[in-house]
This record gives C-alpha cells, sequence and structure tokens, in this order.
C-alpha cells in the first residue's frame, strides 16, 4: 500500500508504552503506515514522529490543566490543522481522556476515523461521557470485561482486547541476578519506592517518603529502590532525594523487576497500582492532589475505590492513602504493619494472586491492531 498517515495520541507514561506496542503490530499489518503523534520515548523508538513529548502533557488535576490551558489549546490548534492539511486514515487515541476525547470530537468532525484505545473509565466517571464515545468514537478497544459489558449496556459494542500489561511485563533476572545489579543485600527485604510518572506528583510524595524512610530504616534493616519513571531526567530524583537519611538505589530499566521482587511497595496511585498487583507484591496506594482538583474529583467520581488494583479486583486489597492521609506517621504505620503481621501480609498475597485472571489473556496490542486495520482498510 501506499504511505498512508496515522494520528497516535498518547499523553502519559503508560501510555506511551502501551502505543509503542501497538505501533509496532500496526506496521506488521500496514508496512506502508506513517505514524505521527503525540508521546514519549518508546513510541519514538517505534518510528513514530512527535509533534510533542509526553513531558510536555504531563499535567495531574483540573488545577494543573487550567495552568498551561495556553499551551494546551495552542496543541490543539495545531493537531486540528495537521488533520485538517494531511487528513490521516485514522486517530488512534490511547487513554488519557480530558485531552484524547475532546480530540475525537474535532477529529470525527473532519471525517477522519476515530479508534480509542483503551477507553476513558466511564464506570468511575459517570455516565454523561458515554454520549462523547457513541458521538465521536467509531470504535472503541477497551481493556477489561466489564467495560465492554458496561458499553453494551449502552446500546455501545467496544471490542475487548484485554490488558497490555500481559504482555509488557516480561521477567528475565532472577531476584538474586536483581539484587546483585543493583548491589542490594540478600538478606534485607526491599521496600520499593513508585512516586509517580510526573514532576509535579513526585515533588508531591517524596517530602513525605523521606520521613517514613527516616523512621522505618530506625526499626528493619532495608533496601529502599525507587522506580524511575521514564520520562524524569536521573537529575531530578537525585536533587529530590538528597533530603533523604539513606542512600536510595533507582532502577530504570528494572521497574517490574523490582515491583515483582519487593516485600513491600509505597506506589502513587495510576497504572503502576495494578503492575504490582499483577506482579503480587502488597502495596500502599498514595494520592494526593491540589485541594480545588481533589474538591471536583469527589463530586464527578462515582467509585468507593481510587486505586486501579481495586477497582479491577472489586475490593479494597490494598490500603489507599487520600489527601490528608499521605502523612509520614500514617504511611510508616500501615508499611511496618506488613513487616509486623505474617497473616495480613499473607492474606494480602493471596488475595492480589487472583488479579492476573482478570486480565483476560496476552496479545492485547494484537488484538487492537487487527481491530484498527479491518476499520481503516
Amino acid at each position: 500500500m501506499n504511505e498512508e498517515k496515522i494520528l497516535i495520541i498518547a499523553g502519559e507514561a503508560s501510555g506511551d508504552r502501551h502505543a509503542a506496542d501497538l505501533v509496532q503490530k500496526l506496521k506488521d499489518i500496514l508496512p506502508g503506515a506513517k505514524f505521527y503523534g503525540i508521546g514519549g520515548d518508546a513510541m519514538a523508538a517505534r518510528g513514530v514522529e512527535l509533534f510533542y513529548h509526553i513531558q510536555q502533557m504531563a499535567f495531574l488535576g483540573f488545577v494543573e490543566v487550567l495552568r498551561h490551558l495556553p499551551f494546551i489549546k495552542k496543541v490543539f490548534r495545531f493537531l486540528e490543522q495537521w488533520m485538517k492539511s494531511n487528513q490521516p486514515r485514522a486517530v488512534i487515541l490511547v487513554d488519557y481522556p480530558g485531552f484524547n476525547l475532546r480530540l475525537a470530537k474535532i477529529a470525527k468532525k473532519l471525517g477522519i476515523p476515530v479508534v480509542y484505545y483503551i477507553c476513558p473509565q466511564l464506570w468511575a466517571w459517570g455516565e454523561k461521557r458515554v454520549e462523547k464515545i457513541r458521538r465521536f468514537v467509531d470504535l472503541p478497544l477497551v481493556i477489561f470485561q466489564f467495560e465492554a459489558d458496561f458499553y453494551a449496556r449502552h446500546g455501545i459494542r467496544a471490542v475487548f482486547v484485554g490488558h497490555p500489561l500481559l504482555d509488557e511485563i516480561q521477567l528475565n533476572l532472577s531476584e538474586e541476578a536483581f539484587r546483585k545489579r543493583y548491589d542490594l543485600n540478600s538478606q534485607n527485604p526491599v521496600i520499593a519506592l513508585l512516586p509517580g510518572s510526573r514532576p509535579n506528583e513526585i515533588n508531591t510524595l517524596l517530602p513525605e517518603l523521606a520521613e517514613v524512610v527516616k523512621r522505618v530504616s530506625k526499626r528493619f534493616k532495608t533496601e529502599w529502590v525507587l522506580g524511575k519513571a521514564p520520562a524524569i531526567s536521573s537529575d531530578f530524583y537525585r536533587e529530590m532525594l538528597k533530603s533523604f537519611p539513606v542512600r536510595i538505589k533507582i532502577v530504570e530499566n528494572d521497574v517490574h523487576h523490582l515491583m515483582r521482587y519487593a516485600r513491600v511497595a509505597i506506589v502513587a496511585s495510576g497504572t503502576a497500582t495494578l503492575e504490582t498487583g499483577f506482579l503480587g507484591t502488597p502495596m500502599i496506594v498514595l494520592y494526593r492532589v491540589s485541594p480545588l482538583t481533589y474538591l471536583i474529583g469527589k463530586k464527578l467520581v462515582k467509585i468507593k475505590n481510587i486505586a486501579l488494583v481495586n477497582i479491577v479486583a472489586g475490593k479494597t486489597i490494598v490500603p489507599e492513602l487520600i489527601q490528608h492521609e499521605v502523612k509520614a506517621d500514617i504511611i510508616t504505620r500501615e508499611l511496618e504493619r506488613y513487616f509486623t503481621d505474617e497473616k495480613y501480609y499473607k492474606a494480602t498475597k493471596q488475595k492480589l494472586s487472583r488479579i492476573r485472571n482478570i486480565l483476560g489473556e496476552p496479545g492485547a496490542a494484537e488484538r487492537a491492531a487487527q481491530e484498527i486495520a479491518t476499520l481503516i482498510e
């Protein structure tokens, strides 16, 4: 086939990874396709020509979005003009609903087929956005079976493709090899620090975690290891970690190994909670945003849990600390319980073992690519 342009948009680190895998599968099926869009290093490595990098799009919460509104409007103007000039064969939207639902409306008005891979969590945000999916999205691709069922109840055909994590998580290091690579004491339990993928999120959580490290290190011999987000520079972390009372090792390319081999993880709410849960590691989930963002979100969100791992499980498996609860003394208490209450620790691991079965079979990106190819060919 002649070169066909496809626009693909991801605004976060997890979306970048999922989109990169999807692009690779699409290239296998549509060898003449050329990809453009917004994403990160993973998408760029697969040959996507990036207009903007996810580092420029990392807005957490309503207040952050308002602060960056002029830039966001500029991005929309650019994308609309690009679509008018280039008439891409399709627009593929990956997660990032606040931005992507608006772009879906623009693309639909221009007569461009719209695919949504990893659809907005409408079951969490209420049902007003259902009409936007119905009107502006030609092919909704969902990663949980209960999402497909939700859409079906509203008369929308959404295709369940499975969860992309099942393909992305590849463990090729034993625990012994992992500890050796990062010079971790073989006897001390590892505590993973996973403070998110956005600078403002990390800035919010790390100061509290410094105090947690100080307190817990006095009681237990542990190895503290931080999982680095791909889009954040090592210098940023090193500056933030100067206030920590003990040395914190930084892991970049082996974050899934860190999640797997840690005894416990402290995780910012987001996709990382599901990854950590899938790998069977008990955790404490932290969520803190600006007070205004929290108040607005509280009015909009229709579910009791905030951690994806708990939402998918349908019940609270791991503790969630929200807003004012994100304090060193509360985090320390929850963390130490995993060390002192073995029955509680084992019960948590047992409950997490069921997450793997909920996520379906590997091959999400391949199934998604086949559906997209069928739509546009």
